[in-house]
């Protein structure tokens, strides 16, 4: 048996076609010691291959269980009747056919990616300086918002799961998760990072805390946008730095981030508080590789999304980096850079299939450079959309 641990990103939808009972014992055939199980999830279309092709829809900001609203705080957000299913009928059956099988489940969970929740309450979204919404993006900074963030955590931890698998515990860019999204006109990263700066009240009350003026911060965003939309970008060509943000809106623009940065590190320890009293393990699903895929370092751009790394993973029990490469050379250059600057576990995710990994040479290759780096908790992404051939390259080096 291989020292390799792997568990699979899973759709319920897996479940909602097969058992529990079918699915489980399956999928430890082909070596995973357990799955992901997505128990909220934003909207999408996905073509789902692995029990027979098939075009699903997932519903926006979906609860896939009954939630239990007494884990949630009064002043919090809470997932509509409408969002959710009727019943716990789902959960507690693969949670019971995993317990008598010693199959691992760990709860996905996507926080902040939430249009149910933001169409439903637009004031916790965030907001930029012209006061356009983000709908799709609720603010961690908005109390009703982690609100929900901490009674979603301490519902889920109360299921009998192993892991909370967090992922979208941030903020995101402009261009996320909608959608026949229209931006017609070329944008530099700088603009696009500044469109996408959440000021929405709750921001700015807490820059104040810190003796900041969001106000003037606000006017000097805004007019430099205002120029840009009405002619020309004039940092095109330009990378994304912090250096450079402070070079075209003023050094008070750092001191902002850092505010949003230590914000969000606080969410970050109160949720660790949760999962620490459940004997749950917190594992930060790490989207920095996708902010930049040519990046061998992709921590450096944590800050874009919020995401202080010397902060966080004093927190966090688990780093699980999504390391989407298709090159090997580039993997290695990226998963060492993580081994390199984070001291807490590391999990990686790959995915086994198009477009990062086309042959099973490839995969067989990325495989054994990250056990030869000493990574052996490599998880899968995503198990709905394998092909047979997919798992059986799988299982080729789990067993």
């Amino acid at each position: 048996m291989s020292l390799i641990k792997s568990n699979a990103f899973t759709f319920p939808y897996t479940f909602f076609r097969e058992p529990a009972e079918k699915v489980i014992p399956e999928l430890k055939s082909y070596g995973f010691s357990g799955i992901n199980l997505a128990l909220n999830y934003h909207g999408s279309r996905d073509l789902l291959l692995r029990q027979g092709p098939q075009l699903e829809y997932l519903s926006d900001g979906f609860h896939y269980y009954k939630s239990d609203y007494t884990k949630y705080d009064e002043s919090a957000l809470k997932p509509a009747q409408s969002d959710q299913l009727p019943t716990n009928e789902l959960i507690d059956s693969v949670i019971k056919v995993a317990s008598s099988n010693n199959f691992e489940v760990n709860a996905w969970a996507v926080y902040m990616h939430n249009s149910a929740i933001g169409m439903a309450n637009p004031e916790s979204t965030v907001t930029n300086v012209f006061g356009n919404r983000f709908l799709s993006e609720l603010c961690p900074a908005n109390p009703g918002v982690s609100g929900y963030v901490l009674g979603l955590t301490k519902d889920l931890a109360s299921r009998g799961i192993k892991a909370i698998t967090a992922e979208s515990l941030h903020f995101h860019g402009a261009r996320h998760g909608e959608h026949h999204e229209r931006f017609f006109i070329e944008l530099s990263p700088v603009s696009e990072f500044l469109f996408s700066l959440c000021f929405c009240s709750n921001c700015q009350i807490n820059f104040k805390k810190t003796g900041g003026d969001s106000s003037a911060l606000l006017n000097i965003v805004k007019d430099l946008l205002t120029k840009v939309f009405a002619t020309q970008d004039p940092w095109l060509g330009k990378p994304l730095t912090k250096e450079i943000l402070a070079e075209v809106a003023g050094v008070e623009i750092l001191a902002y981030l850092s505010a949003r940065e230590e914000n969000l590190a606080k969410l970050y320890s109160e949720v660790s508080k949760i999962t620490n009293a459940a004997g749950v393990t917190f594992k930060y699903v790490d989207q920095s590789p996708l902010i930049d895929l040519a990046s061998p370092k992709a921590l450096d751009n944590s800050w874009q999304i919020g995401i202080d790394n010397k902060k966080i993973e004093k927190i966090v029990d688990n780093y699980e980096p999504l390391l989407y490469r298709s090159n090997v050379e580039d993997l290695n250059s990226l998963a060492t850079s993580y081994l390199t600057e984070i001291k807490s576990e590391l999990t990686s995710i790959l995915r086994p299939t198009y477009p990062d990994s086309t042959n099973k040479d490839n995969l067989i290759r990325k495989v054994e450079l990250l056990t030869k780096l000493g990574i052996n908790n490599i998880d899968f992404y995503l198990l709905d959309t394998m092909r047979a051939s997919d798992l059986e390259n799988i299982k080729s080096f789990l067993f």
